[in-house]
């Protein structure tokens, strides 16, 4: 599964960290602009909130130092070994970010078929860890013997649309939606753009006719995981007909289908009358035209999503939060108490084996120290990506939880040295 290389992984450095153009598309008017001052501000907020943690360190070098950092039961960084995941599309720009940035000979293939394609992957080990923004149930946790739980990102799940006839009142530019007008509308109950129920969220906008197409994902679909958990929340109508799910409602008979979030963004984009979801790093970066829609919080205030509103309702709740071996499925950042919170926050995973030596007989022990470097990377050097990419990095408790997990991985008995990197420096 892996050949092994001389050259240790690498942190961060000015040049590494632009994200790929395949993940940055240009975006036209305005929106460049206040998208750039937004991301001016999270990186700032961001970027005091990881130094406060330890995410990275800064020196003069902008290549990793091979010595390993405090408390590492390591003397040096591992060989470079070639390794694969698959999953979520959601996460697929960072992921992208850091099979580009993580180290200078260590190959990372990361595969966005989708949450449930992750589960199945890592399920019949045929890659070294799966991505999901969906978390297995205490019974998918009992069928696949060994498997743990890494929280690694966060992301936000945003309403898009294209709908050519609305008209909006000076001052307004996007619409204002809430969780049970969106349940009614994707359900088929709301079957028209200029229904009282919308209206009545958006005074002042002029609304067509048309008829409501909406767009819903194929298959096992993290974001939609995310999304309907928000509408069962939302809406105890859903809550009774549908419930949440990584798998769209079949008896839904409304509405169309698309594959990834990308498909999903170019489906809207490119199709009268529609209305989706995506991850907001998707919905900002569509080559389309796309609307994003604010979403009615607890506090009824309407939030136009961003990072800084995501990393505000990470902070704003405390759920209990379980053990890398337990069921991460009940877990929620949906709906936090602050004023300025966004409501449709979700998590998305890394899953994998502890005793790696069990399960995968074509590990060496390179292989497992690698894929424990890179995981310990990725949750907390890595993490000076996200913001830049319109994600959340991840909260100091999780980054607890995670380490003790990553802490419990043996390899033919014995405990994995963990090697971080102590020099090199975070995005520009």
């Amino acid at each position: 599964m892996s050949t092994p290389a001389s050259t240790p992984p690498g942190t961060p450095s000015a040049s590494s960290a632009t994200p790929p153009p395949t993940i940055q598309r240009k975006r036209r008017g305005m929106g460049v602009w206040i998208a750039v001052a937004v991301v001016i501000v999270v990186i700032v907020i961001v970027v005091g909130l990881g130094v406060g943690l330890g995410w990275f360190k800064t020196s003069s070098s902008s290549k990793a130092s091979t010595a390993c950092g405090p408390g590492s039961t390591a003397t040096s960084a591992p060989g470079a070994t070639d390794f694969k995941g698959e999953g979520s599309t959601l996460v697929a720009p960072l992921m992208d970010q850091w099979a580009t940035s993580y180290g200078n000979g260590a190959q990372l293939t990361y595969d966005p078929a989708g949450s449930s394609s992750g589960v199945t992957a890592i399920t019949d080990k045929v890659v070294d860890f799966g991505a999901s923004d969906y978390p297995l149930t205490t019974t998918q946790l009992n069928a696949i013997p060994g498997v743990v739980t890494i929280p690694e990102s966060v992301g936000a799940v945003v309403p898009i649309y294209y709908v050519p006839g609305i008209v909006y009142p000076t001052g307004v530019s996007s619409l204002n939606f809430n969780g049970s007008v969106l349940a009614q509308m994707f359900d088929g109950t709301i079957t028209n753009w200029n229904n009282p129920a919308l209206q009545a969220l958006n005074p002042g906008v002029s609304f067509p006719t048309a008829t409501i197409l909406p767009v819903h994902r194929t298959g096992g679909s993290g974001t939609t995981f995310i999304f309907t958990s928000f509408l069962t929340a939302d809406s105890s109508a859903w809550a009774s007909s549908y419930g949440k799910s990584p798998v769209w409602p079949t008896t839904i008979t409304v509405g169309t289908s698309a594959s990834g979030n990308g498909g999903e963004a170019d489906t809207v984009g490119t199709t009268p009358d529609t209305l989706g979801y995506v991850d907001l790093n998707y919905a900002l970066n569509s080559a389309s035209s796309v609307g994003i829609g604010n979403v009615q919080n607890p506090s009824l205030a309407f939030i136009r999503a961003s990072v800084v509103d995501t990393v505000s309702a990470l902070h704003d709740l405390s759920p209990t939060l379980p053990t890398g071996t337990q069921t991460w499925y009940n877990v929620s950042y949906l709906n936090a108490p602050g004023k300025t919170d966004y409501p449709i926050v979700g998590l998305t995973y890394i899953l994998t084996y502890s005793d790696l030596s069990s399960a995968f007989s074509s590990y060496s022990l390179a292989n497992a120290e690698n894929l424990v470097d890179f995981i310990h990377w990725a949750i907390t050097v890595g993490q000076s990506w996200s913001a830049p990419l319109y994600y959340a990095p991840i909260s100091s408790g999780l980054l607890s939880i995670d380490n003790a997990t990553l802490n419990s991985f043996t390899f033919s008995g014995a405990s994995i040295p963990v090697c971080v990197p102590t020099s090199g420096s975070a995005p520009a």
